[in-house]
Formats: C-alpha cells, sequence, structure tokens
C-alpha cells in the first residue's frame, strides 16, 4: 500500500509541507532576528551618541571652571604677593616706629632727669 501513486503523492506533499512550514519560520525566526538586531545597534547607537553629547558638554564645563578656578589663583596669588609686599612694608613702618618711640623715651628720660634736677635744685626765689 506504501507503494501506491495516490499515497506517494500525499507523502510527498505532505513532506513538501512540513519543508515549507519548516523554512517558513526559519525564515520568520531570521527575520525578527535581524530586525531585532538592527534595532538593538541603532538603540545602542543612540544611547552612545546621547554618552558622548553629554560627555561633551560635561567636558566644556569643567574646562570653563577650571579656567575660573585658575583666574582666581592668579587673583589670590596676586593678592598675596601685594599682601606680603604691605606686611613688608608695615614691618618697616613698626620698626621706624618702635625705633621713634626709644628715641622718645631717651628724651622722656632726659626730660626726667633734668626735671628731677630742677626739682632738686634750691628755690631761686628763696
Amino acid at each position: 500500500m506504501s507503494h501506491l501513486p495516490g499515497n506517494t503523492e500525499k507523502i510527498n506533499s505532505a513532506t513538501k509541507n512540513k519543508n515549507l512550514i519548516l523554512v517558513s519560520v526559519f525564515v520568520l525566526w531570521l527575520g525578527l532576528l535581524l530586525g531585532s538586531s538592527f534595532l538593538a545597534k541603532n538603540y545602542i547607537d543612540k544611547t552612545m551618541l546621547t554618552v558622548q553629547q553629554t560627555n561633551a558638554m560635561n567636558v566644556q564645563n569643567l574646562e570653563s571652571r577650571l579656567a575660573s578656578l585658575s583666574d582666581e589663583m592668579k587673583q589670590i596669588k596676586e593678592l598675596l604677593e601685594n599682601t606680603d609686599q604691605t606686611l613688608t612694608s608695615s614691618d618697616s613702618t613698626q620698626k621706624a616706629l618702635n625705633d621713634k618711640i626709644k628715641d622718645l623715651d631717651k628724651q622722656l628720660q632726659a626730660l626726667e632727669k633734668s626735671l628731677n634736677i630742677l626739682k632738686e635744685a634750691p628755690d631761686a626765689n628763696n
């Protein structure tokens, strides 16, 4: 019975249908695989581009802040140098004042001695 012409056509037809279904499923699976790969690659590329743009903006912000900090550091350095010069000037001024005070102390002591001498001297009226 299996060698009957009608049965062979049915077997060939069933085999062809199975093969057609398998090929269709394989093509569908391959299409889904390629489509999802394309979508995944597209998503990854967009995400990477977004990250790169964000990083570029952050780098620009950091460079701007770094330049600003550098300028502020220069200003602070200049102010410190000016302060150092002022302190040096103040030190010399302080030294001059101290010297003047010492001179005035010596003059005061001399005047006190003179005053004491005048106090001890006999009164001219007596």
